[in-house]
């Protein structure tokens, strides 16, 4: 686990130095478009291109540093009651299945390459997922 927490941490301080690449990859993706998402109790909202940009930059951001607590609080998790941990595991685990798309698009902006359309396109529904999935680990932590 630790290991997988260190690559993504890596991979994380790579693409937070390339922010504005993938940045403009989603400008070019939906244009001058409104994006319709949602937020955690499930209202709709509608946001500008621009808005949405800062939305997932935000969202990626502290899932980065969600994902930083947690590798150095690895010791102190281990600790805890064992039910504590459970819960903290599963939460662990959600966050990092809601949150694949978001890192998989970054990762390949950074790369030089591209994510899928439908990818891309999935960043509406998936990068609020991410954010409450990632909420929910941080409550979570000691």
């Amino acid at each position: 686990m630790q290991l997988a927490l260190v690559e993504h941490l890596q991979l994380g301080h790579r693409m937070l130095g390339r922010w504005s690449f993938f940045c403009l990859s989603l400008a070019l993706l939906s244009g001058c478009m409104s994006i319709t998402t949602h937020k955690k109790n499930g209202e709709e909202v509608v946001m500008s291109q621009k808005e949405f940009e800062l939305y997932v930059e935000k969202v990626f951001r502290y899932h980065n540093q969600v994902m930083n607590e947690l590798l150095e609080s690895s010791e102190d998790v281990m600790e805890q009651h064992p039910m504590d941990a459970k819960k903290l595991k599963a939460a662990e685990k959600k966050m990092i299945e809601s949150c694949h798309p978001l890192n998989e698009v970054v990762s390949e902006s950074l790369a030089g390459g591209s994510a899928s359309i439908q990818v891309k396109m999935e960043l509406a529904t998936t990068v609020p997922a991410c954010e409450e999935a990632t909420e929910s680990v941080d409550q979570l932590m000691p």
